[in-house]
């Protein structure tokens, strides 16, 4: 009974993470969305999300949930650049003081291997913030200058 529970788990999630976006595109192409066609993408981090908590090991699990979060908000803020230009560093910030706050309500004291997880996560999110943004902004100021096809 137990195998056709995760199986029948696997397959609801599969079905939401490759229908929904489908469902999303559609309705937002025939609504004149066209901005947000491609906000069901966002869909795609809950199979990620599902198999990183599935991991026994805690300080794994608290590292790599802290690098997607960072990759949600990185996502979740380049589909909101259409209405504004700062929605990236919006998103980003916040996903930051996620991250303090998470790392200040676990102090050292209590368990030191799990307060080493989250610092090493918050740290990890700092430095993602900060290239992913340099990237970001890298592209944006690139697709304003003219082509050099000849």
């Amino acid at each position: 009974m137990n195998i056709i529970k995760t199986i029948a788990l696997h397959l609801v999630i599969f079905l939401i993470v490759t229908i929904f976006p489908v469902i999303v595109y559609e309705f937002m192409s025939n609504h004149d969305l066209n901005d947000f066609a491609f906000i069901g993408g966002i869909s795609y981090f809950i199979y990620a999300f599902y198999l990183v908590l599935k991991i026994k090991n805690e300080r794994a699990k608290i590292i790599l949930l802290g690098i997607l979060y960072s990759l949600l908000a990185l996502c979740i803020g380049m589909f909101f650049t259409e209405v504004n230009e700062f929605a990236l560093l919006f998103s980003i910030l916040i996903n930051l003081i996620f991250q303090a706050i998470l790392l200040i309500k676990n102090p050292k004291s209590k368990n030191r291997a799990v307060w080493k997880s989250y610092l090493i996560g918050f740290i990890i999110t700092i430095i993602l913030s900060f290239f992913l943004t340099f990237l970001w902004f890298l592209s944006m100021a690139a697709s304003g200058m003219p082509s050099n096809h000849y």
